[in-house]
């Protein structure tokens, strides 16, 4: 039995009667706890808000130790905890503690990279840890286009994969369960056969797909929304070949019924400096779409989790009043063009 599985259970069967009830002050802890272990990035990936955003207000920061030890308390009752944010996960000092933290509470582990450290050190680290679920951000199969785009080259993210099936083999392992996390726009809506016949191909078993957030206008004018009758075509052809070559393509926001967000309802998405926000839509200090709940250094994580932000999301998504301003145009509420610009900049 993992460890904490009664609290977990325990936790998980709270939650539900909180949702039931629609309470907006919740008894239960958060299921989900998002960790940004840095926001620094060996990457080069032109699409990410790190571009856009205002430096000052988003310094450099990496997970502290006594950050670290403040979120134990709710991984104890948690049942996933992810390792992503606006930064590459694998270059934070803490990443591997954050790991072995995670899992000596008995979570769920899920890790986002760019895929630019994966090498065969790296990855028989993740295979000993027993991380459950390794995403490499890549949108494109072809190799000039994925160099451009993410500054991976395929060659690598194919020996990685490859490696890492043959070490799972080999060892009678499982896990992690290898994925891709692909930025969709109109620029790559042809590469989505080609990627899931690479990820069947090398057993890659999941497929997550996002649109485009426009950060700038630029980036706008490449949202695939702009051409919505092939968007929904490519996006049909993708979940149909993946079904036949045995790869779960998630398209985006299909897991959200009726614009209820999920966030506010299961979610501490923790930065690297110990902000925690309610949602992972703009995860970052600006001037438009910014709502931090408060952090863990001046707040208990219960008084955080149950502050007025989190409460003024709950009533919103879950007794029908109206939403702040800021979710009124949230993807997960409206999934059309408007609702992808976020722009940060003229």
């Amino acid at each position: 039995m993992k460890p904490h599985a009664w609290r977990k259970w325990l936790n998980r069967v709270t939650l539900a009667q909180d949702i039931y009830w629609r309470r907006a002050r919740f008894r239960a802890n958060p299921s989900q706890i998002a960790v940004e272990p840095t926001n620094r990035c060996n990457g080069v990936c032109a699409i990410c808000a790190r571009h856009f955003w205002n430096a000052e207000q988003n310094p450099p920061a990496d997970l502290e130790a006594d950050t670290l030890a403040r979120l134990r308390e709710f991984f104890i009752t948690a049942d996933t905890v992810f390792a992503f944010g606006h930064g590459e996960p694998t270059i934070a000092p803490l990443f591997w503690p954050l790991v072995e933290a995670a899992k000596s509470c008995g979570c769920r582990v899920e890790v986002t990279t760019n895929g630019l450290t994966l090498d065969e050190a790296l990855l028989d680290r993740f295979l000993a840890a027993g991380v459950e679920i390794l995403n490499v951000s890549m949108d494109a199969i072809e190799p000039a286009a994925l160099a451009r785009r993410r500054g991976l080259a395929v060659s690598d993210a194919e020996h990685a994969f490859a490696y890492l099936a043959r070490r799972k083999y080999e060892m009678g392992v499982r896990v992690p369960e290898a994925g891709i996390a692909a930025t969709i726009d109109r620029d790559n809506l042809d590469e989505l056969p080609g990627l899931i016949e690479f990820a069947a191909d090398l057993n890659v078993k999941t497929l997550l797909l996002n649109h485009l957030v426009a950060w700038d206008a630029s980036l706008h004018a490449r949202s695939a929304y702009h051409e919505p009758e092939r968007l929904s075509r490519a996006l049909a052809d993708a979940q149909a070949l993946a079904a036949h070559r045995g790869v779960k393509a998630l398209l985006p926001y299909e897991a959200i019924v009726g614009g209820r967000c999920p966030h506010p309802l299961r979610l501490f998405f923790t930065r690297a400096g110990g902000e925690v926000w309610p949602c992972c839509n703009a995860v970052f200090r600006n001037e438009r779409y910014s709502f931090p709940a408060g952090n863990v250094h001046n707040a208990s994580l219960r008084a955080i989790w149950n502050g007025e932000p989190y409460r003024a999301l709950r009533r919103a998504f879950l007794r029908g009043e109206p939403p702040p301003e800021h979710c009124r145009m949230c993807p997960l509420r409206a999934d059309e063009l408007a609702s992808h610009l976020r722009q940060l900049r003229e």
